[in-house]
């Protein structure tokens, strides 16, 4: 008696499990015969935590975090158009995806959703808005189609990031795919903290700046930028002048967050290269060269300084 008990116990128990287990996973649309959407490992180096630093996202966001989000939404089977502006249409998919998943409905993409939305396999072979999603936070072409290009970067930023190194994107390297460069999404003009950019550029392997630098105040589309040019280039960055006093006033001056200056020597020799092989020449401005270009969206002016009084080094402007 005692063991039927026991055993119709265990029975229970385990329906118990595997409808929490059924729950648990995300019910996708749209990509889902492409994209696999088990729920990732819940523990050890692939586990997702969900206080992690996940961008908030809401009415009024812009960027490339909600560029990402409104993909990832495309995927989950909401008729959305991905143009980067957190809108009403976003905030109604939003709402609509949290319902689906037992979230609370409040059309903010914060920690909770986005695990939700990120927790699916997307891997070579697979077609449509999920992959644009990975494409978008690589600063690839967003074509939509996992191929050999988009494996490789995949693979190239688990192995900085110290993610297994398989070019297959689980939850855990969709977790690092945004929340290394995320930002204050609320608009172009969002202003950071010291504390708050040095801890982005850390997360994207960008050292401390150099010296007195001060980024007090930068603005994020700066650090969105740099971040970027370092993915792209596949450069060593050395920040050497930020926000700090001394530098020339204007409206798109140092002071208003929107210049940063570069190291050319040493280290500063290969992101030296990539402009100047790779970024559109430019009429002078005085006597030192320069260059333009744009990354994500983010237009980008080069300038190779060579002050009299201090040593030469990139001036760049992200507008």
């Amino acid at each position: 008696m005692r063991k039927n008990v026991r055993n119709l116990l265990l029975q229970a128990l385990a329906a118990v499990l595997v409808a929490g287990g059924a729950l648990g996973a995300v019910n996708a649309t749209g990509d889902e015969a492409n994209a696999s959407t088990k729920p990732g490992p819940r523990g050890g180096s692939h586990a997702t935590p969900l206080n992690a630093a996940w961008p908030k996202l809401k009415t009024g966001s812009r960027g490339t975090d909600v560029l990402t989000a409104q993909h990832l939404l495309a995927a989950r089977g909401h008729r959305l158009a991905a143009d980067g502006d957190f809108g009403q249409k976003t905030a109604k998919a939003a709402k609509d995806f949290q319902r689906k998943n037992r979230l609370p409905q409040d059309g903010i993409i914060g920690a909770r959703t986005w695990a939700k939305l990120t927790n699916f396999t997307v891997a070579s072979g697979a077609r449509g808005p999920a992959v644009k999603a990975v494409q978008v936070q690589l600063g690839l072409k967003a074509d939509g189609v996992f191929g050999k290009k988009t494996k490789d970067a995949v693979s190239t930023f688990q192995k900085k990031h110290r993610l297994a190194v398989d070019g297959v994107v689980r939850p855990a390297t969709w977790q690092r795919l945004v929340t290394a460069i995320s930002i204050p999404a609320s608009g172009r003009d969002v202003r950071l903290d010291q504390k708050f950019a040095l801890q982005k550029l850390a997360a994207a392997g960008i050292k401390r700046p150099a010296g007195r630098t001060s980024l007090q105040g930068v603005r994020a589309r700066t650090i969105e930028g740099v971040i970027t040019l370092k993915r792209k280039s596949g450069c060593t960055i050395v920040i050497t002048g930020g926000t700090e006093s001394g530098h020339s006033a204007g409206p798109r001056s140092h002071a208003q967050g929107y210049k940063l200056d570069l190291r050319t020597r040493d280290e500063g020799r290969c992101v030296t290269n990539w402009i100047k092989d790779t970024q559109r020449t430019g009429k002078p401005r005085g006597s030192d060269p320069r260059w333009y270009g744009t990354l994500n969206g983010i237009g980008l002016e080069y300038v190779y300084e060579t002050p009299k009084r201090s040593g030469v080094h990139w001036d760049i402007t992200f507008n």
